[in-house]
């Protein structure tokens, strides 16, 4: 009985020693168990950490870069202002000056269409030879200034090409050979002087024919003046220089509406 009683208290403590074991163990597992969960916790903790630390140093360089960014695109803005306000008084200035120049031409034409409108009421009064001489330069004068497509500039140098000869011609006698109607239809050579633009004298080789003209406001005219034949040829000959002896030749010169010896 006593032995039994022994054994049974034996294998008690046999059986209260394993559970106490088997509750250290767990014990032990429990914080294993919780020890790895709190270094996963650590080590995720510090990744993140990691992570937000570069994230934040990202920013901070990405908050810099904007704002040197701003700042450029502000300079940039007050130059473009700046140029756009420099840009505008230019274009000012340009209408401006636009304006006085359309004024000034404006004002040009209206005396360049006087000098023509002058010159072509000339015309008729300019010696036939004359004309002819003229003549690329008069059929560039328009009759209707707005039907012509030259320039201002070529308008004025036709005018003042016109202006020049004749006043050329006009300060000198200039002999022409033409051939000329006399006595009715018969057309004969002749030689004649023109004393500027106010008068002219002819005869022809025979000293036959002779005759003087002047201009009118249709144009020149002559009649025949037989009569003033031989002072005629004498004058021509001295002209050309055909004679020895230079004396004064006289004839009817028109001044003024009246009439002198010359």
């Amino acid at each position: 009985m006593t032995g039994n009683c022994t054994t049974l208290g034996a294998l008690t403590a046999l059986l209260v020693g394993l559970a106490i074991s088997a509750q250290a163990q767990n014990r032990v597992d429990d914080f294993r168990s919780k020890l790895e969960k709190w270094v996963e916790t650590r080590q995720i903790v510090s990744e993140e950490r990691s992570d937000w630390e570069v994230e934040r140093e990202t920013l901070r360089a990405t908050r810099k870069l904007l704002r040197q960014e701003k700042t450029a695109l502000e300079a940039e803005i007050q130059e473009l202002e700046e140029t756009n306000t420099g840009a505008d008084e230019e274009r000012r200035a340009l209408v401006l000056e636009r304006g006085e120049y359309q004024r000034a031409a404006a004002s040009l034409e209206a005396q360049i269409r006087s000098m023509e409108e002058e010159v072509l009421a000339l015309r008729p009064q300019l010696p036939s030879p004359l004309q002819k001489k003229l003549e690329p330069l008069l059929v560039q004068i328009p009759e209707d200034p707005t039907t012509t497509r030259l320039p201002l500039g070529q308008r004025l140098m036709n005018v003042l090409g016109v202006l020049a000869q004749a006043e050329k011609w006009n300060g000198t006698a200039t002999f022409v050979g033409e051939t000329r109607a006399v006595r009715g239809d018969q057309k004969v050579q002749v030689r004649t002087l023109y004393w500027g633009l106010g008068q002219a004298i002819y005869v022809d080789a025979q000293a036959e024919a002779a005759g003087v003209g002047r201009p009118g406001p249709d144009g020149w005219t002559f009649s025949d003046e037989p009569e003033l034949a031989d002072d005629a040829k004498r004058l021509l000959d001295i002209y050309e220089g055909n004679v020895d002896v230079i004396e004064f030749v006289p004839f009817p010169v028109v001044i003024e509406g009246g009439e002198s010896e010359s």
